[in-house]
């Protein structure tokens, strides 16, 4: 059995609450060229209709507002009350099933089934122990035929332990998801998988 969880094994709220708080949108979410193809390509690696979703690390709701009418319900968790709060207001005119609830992943993982996981840009600020039990939680949450997607950034960074290659590997050494589809580029990786039946 993994022991609890502690502080060191995933980046601080408050480095996010401080990110927020500082900025509308500190990582340029809805301005970057990056981001903006790197969204296209996550809804292009998606199905059509995702059925009931769940979005891990939501932030300021950007990706979460393209994502919803895809959706016949999406759920969207984060663990920072200020980019929560950014993302309620995004989305408070949406015709769609959204819920925003703050949560502290994996261990407080919405319970499923859910057809459809997106967990982006998330992975790599967890310690390796706690990105396998991320994996585990998101299996179980899966419905069957219900597909997981992670997205992940690839280059280092000396404020986290994991790249986005690290992620992917653990995934693949880990996972008992059937792979369906990976994307890569020089920046960014993208791992479709799929629960079986």
């Amino acid at each position: 059995m993994m022991a609890a969880p502690t502080f060191r094994d995933r980046a601080p709220v408050e480095h996010f609450e401080r990110l927020a708080r500082e900025s509308e949108d500190p990582w340029g979410y809805e301005t970057s060229e990056y981001e903006q193809r790197k969204y296209r390509h996550t809804l292009e690696f998606l199905p059509e209709r995702t059925g009931r979703t769940l979005e891990l690390g939501c932030s300021i709701g950007v990706f979460t507002a393209m994502l919803a009418p895809r959706t016949s319900c999406l759920l969207a968790v984060d663990f920072s009350p200020t980019a929560l709060e950014r993302a309620r207001r995004r989305l408070r005119r949406s015709r769609h099933h959204v819920q925003l609830l703050r949560r502290s992943l994996p261990e407080e993982m919405p319970a499923g089934p859910f057809d459809t996981i997106v967990c982006a840009e998330t992975l790599y600020y967890w310690s390796e122990p706690l990105v396998r039990l991320g994996l585990q939680r998101m299996e179980a949450a899966l419905a069957p035929g219900g597909t997981l997607l992670v997205v992940s950034w690839r280059h280092p960074d000396r404020r986290r332990r994991l790249t986005g290659d690290d992620v992917h590997a653990i995934i693949d050494a880990e996972t008992r998801l059937a792979p369906v589809a990976r994307f890569a580029t020089d920046d960014y990786l993208l791992d479709r998988r799929v629960a079986r039946w």
